[in-house]
């Protein structure tokens, strides 16, 4: 039987030993389930930074996989996604942009006692699901209302419009990832070549606003330029050719915890150029 990856994620750092005991704790609990490093590199906390991560990167993982995110305080719980994928967490919010994007089916409450009550217990309830224990097995079903999920409101779509927010920023390349999805991108009738008018807005004030095209890639712009494309994760994204947008145009953002706080307006203003 081909057992399900247990994917591992943390704050601890790339020299702490964190994600070498968890692993160790899969690959000898669950002889055969492969413990995969995800990144070890997330801001210490940031939930809300990991939530996007896992939004971004879930669905490219076979359906069943295993997710265990050692970031954050709460309660451990283990939610599954509609396609199957369990993510096993503390109950604050990680979660959230996955059961939004994904669709959630349940949620269960771990046992802590079960699963050596310390710092581990996720890693040995990943393990154990990993070997063949029911979802049901790890603890008690969650409350409807037990599961914490932060609010991300529906992109809205419109003919030659949608409106959403920021859903994650892709530090290394400087781009911003929406909560708009590719598909529903589409139903706005904009297509590759026209040209759109892009809002920021944080707490009704407007933080950047400025015309570019939609093309297929960054690459299609001249140098410098701001271009919307469809995101590597099937959502939309904004970035400069051979830039970074966020340290450019929207540098505050960085100062900012959610950066959900900032919505996104774009809109068509003319034909194809």
């Amino acid at each position: 039987m081909t057992r399900p990856s247990v994917v591992i994620h943390s704050d601890s750092g790339t020299s702490d030993t964190l994600y070498a005991k968890a692993a160790g704790i899969v690959e000898s609990l669950s002889p055969g389930t492969d413990a995969v490093d995800a990144s070890q590199s997330f801001e210490r906390g940031n939930v809300r930074q990991v939530s996007a991560y896992l939004f971004t990167s879930v669905p490219f993982w076979p359906d069943g996989t295993i997710f265990v995110s050692l970031v954050g305080d709460g309660a451990p719980i283990a939610v599954r996604l509609s396609s199957g994928s369990i993510i096993l967490s503390a109950n604050n919010g990680t979660c959230t942009m996955c059961a939004s994007a994904i669709g959630f089916r349940d949620a269960v409450m771990i046992d802590p006692v079960r699963f050596g009550n310390d710092g581990f217990v996720l890693v040995r309830a990943a393990a154990a699901l990993s070997s063949g224990c029911s979802f049901d097995g790890l603890g008690r079903p969650a409350e409807p209302d037990e599961p914490v999920f932060f609010n991300i409101p529906k992109a809205v779509i419109s003919e030659g419009k949608a409106e959403g927010e920021v859903g994650m920023l892709l530090r290394t390349f400087g781009n911003i990832t929406f909560t708009i999805g590719t598909d529903e991108f589409e139903d706005t009738g904009i297509v590759t070549g026209d040209r759109l008018r892009v809002t920021f807005t944080r707490n009704g004030n407007t933080e950047y606003c400025e015309e570019m095209p939609f093309e297929p890639s960054f690459g299609y712009v001249p140098i410098g330029e701001p271009v919307i494309f469809n995101g590597s994760s099937g959502y939309m994204d904004i970035g400069l050719n051979m830039r970074s947008f966020i340290d450019t145009c929207l540098p505050q953002i960085l100062d900012c915890p959610d950066p959900g706080e900032f919505k996104v307006t774009i809109e068509k203003i003319g034909g194809n150029i």
